[in-house]
């Protein structure tokens, strides 16, 4: 176990909401911030008492910005304003180094007191093997914030609620809940005198005219229209226009009338590989889309050889200076447009932002489990939503009519870093708070928190996160991971032309005889007590 420096073996009994900040004799003593008795939910008798710092450890993901450390500005203020110190135990930012991580901290029994991760089945898996602390007690005692968030929105309680009835984690909660949206190079379409697309053979058009008309004006046909950074999951997208999803895992599974289906088996699936195919065999979306990484996406646009994405609305803001920056006669600018429509009408997305996204979980072994419970429930209170949401007030942002404002420093970086990337230097990590959607709209122009704000109305929602018990998991682990490998392969297959769609039929029945019907059963059967 990463060792606990326990800086005071004996700890006050009653620690107040704020996680220890004000709670000695006087607020010179411990050169922390008083909070009122009424704000901190304390007793006069404990506020007589007094509490030293603690250090706890905690499993926490690196940014790609920023290794996390003790020295951060944010990371220090929390020290500052809490009592509480820590000692992280960095994982790499990256999904699969992570999770590897995880789960060889875990199997070591070395477990820190604190782990965060944003992979829920991971941690449920973890904690139904008695890992983790139940923490219901605890929220009802020591997190009155927390409670309340929680009483107010049931449907996080099952989000965050294991198959054995327990809450063993306390949740990121997010604000945000449009995703990836679909963008293009509006001073492209200016050029070429086209109109926003907005069927499927409108994007079909437009990219044409993107390939063939030399919209970035060198003279050469380079122009690749549609590229992605999500691999296949990106090219997938234009499944949507006919009622299914590849996204992500969870979208792939959906509900229609009470029942669990799976997008690679509905007919519907080979309809949209055929208009998929279409772009491949054309060349107008990238070739090398399910191997290209962020690096390689980013320079697609950069040098303006790609005009037209799937990404977030913080992108599609972002991506316009990025590319004038990098090319100083570009007018560039993009525009976000509603999901295309589909043969029959269909306009939807179900790529979206959850509201439970994140899991802190605290050991069943921390001899600091109240008090854990207590510093999180701080970040859920306004001052410490403050914190977390937008970092130090005078260092990273000012209070302008009564709205956080970024300052110069974090909106405006001299070596033109972003501002989430700004926050994440200063020590911003998403572990268990509520997030404001200021925090974003702070991010954009009134352009695109509009483009945000009106997508949502395109969301459909994917069915929600389920808890399997043990022999349910074992179904999905034993039998999924073997038929997400095959179906990941034969899609490509079918997109590059490799495999004719012809053959779509053989590979729905092959998914069946690898047994996706038992994973539809279990998923079913978890889906039915979620919604009891």
């Amino acid at each position: 176990m990463v060792a606990k420096k326990v800086v005071a073996l004996v700890l006050a009994s009653a620690v107040c909401l704020t996680a220890f900040s004000g709670c000695g004799n006087s607020a010179s003593d411990n050169n922390q911030p008083t909070v009122s008795s009424e704000a901190a939910g304390e007793s006069e008798s404990s506020k007589e008492e007094n509490n030293e710092n603690i250090t706890v450890s905690m499993f926490l993901q690196d940014s790609a910005d920023q290794a996390i450390s003790t020295d951060l500005p944010i990371i220090q203020e929390i020290t500052k304003r809490t009592g509480v110190n820590f000692e992280f135990v960095a994982a790499p930012n990256t999904e699969d180094q992570f999770r590897e991580k995880f789960n060889v901290t875990v199997a070591s029994g070395d477990i820190p007191d604190i782990m965060v991760s944003t992979y829920r089945d991971d941690m449920m898996k973890v904690a139904e093997q008695g890992t983790f602390a139940a923490l219901d007690d605890y929220i009802d005692q020591y997190a009155p914030n927390l409670k309340k968030i929680l009483d107010e929105n049931p449907d996080y309680i099952r989000d965050i609620r294991a198959s054995d009835g327990n809450i063993y984690f306390l949740p990121f909660i997010g604000a945000v809940k449009t995703f990836k949206v679909w963008m293009l190079r509006g001073d492209w379409l200016d050029k070429l005198g086209l109109e926003v697309p907005v069927t499927l053979d409108d994007w079909y058009h437009v990219l044409k005219a993107f390939k063939e008309q030399d919209p970035n004006g060198n003279g050469e046909a380079d122009e690749i229209p549609y590229t992605t950074r999500n691999t296949q999951a990106g090219v997938l997208a234009f499944m949507e226009a006919f009622g299914i999803s590849g996204f992500e895992a969870n979208e792939q599974f959906f509900i229609e009338d009470g029942q669990v289906k799976y997008a690679y088996t509905d007919p519907r699936c080979k309809e949209a590989l055929e208009f998929i195919n279409k772009l491949y065999s054309e060349g107008l979306i990238d070739s090398e889309y399910a191997t290209n990484d962020t690096n390689v996406w980013l320079s697609r646009l950069t040098n303006e050889v790609s005009g037209a994405c799937q990404d977030t609305t913080a992108r599609a803001y972002s991506l316009g200076t990025q590319v004038r920056a990098a090319n100083a006669d570009s007018d560039a600018y993009f525009v976000v447009v509603a999901p295309p429509k589909g043969p029959d009408g269909t306009q939807m997305t179900t790529s979206q932002m959850q509201a439970i996204r994140g899991f802190t979980a605290i050991s069943a072994d921390s001899p600091y489990i109240k008090e854990i419970v207590q510093l999180f429930d701080y970040f859920y209170s306004e001052e410490g939503s403050l914190l977390m949401n937008f970092g130090i007030e005078g260092e990273t942002y000012t209070m302008e009519n009564g709205k956080p404002t970024y300052t110069e420093n974090i909106a405006n970086d001299s070596q033109g870093r972003s501002i989430l990337s700004m926050l994440n230097i200063y020590g911003h990590r998403e572990w268990a708070y509520k997030q404001d959607i200021g925090y974003e709209d702070a991010l954009l122009d009134e352009t695109y928190v509009n483009y945000r704000n009106d997508m949502e109305q395109y969301i459909r929602p994917t069915i929600p996160a389920l808890s399997f018990t043990e022999e349910e998991r074992e179904v999905i682990n034993s039998t999924y991971t073997e038929i997400q490998t095959y179906k990941d392969e034969m899609i490509n297959k079918f997109i590059m032309g490799k495999e004719p769609l012809d053959n779509f039929d053989s590979f729905v029945q092959t998914l069946k005889n690898m047994g996706i019907d038992d994973v539809l059963a279990v998923e079913q059967a978890a889906y039915d007590r979620y919604v009891k």
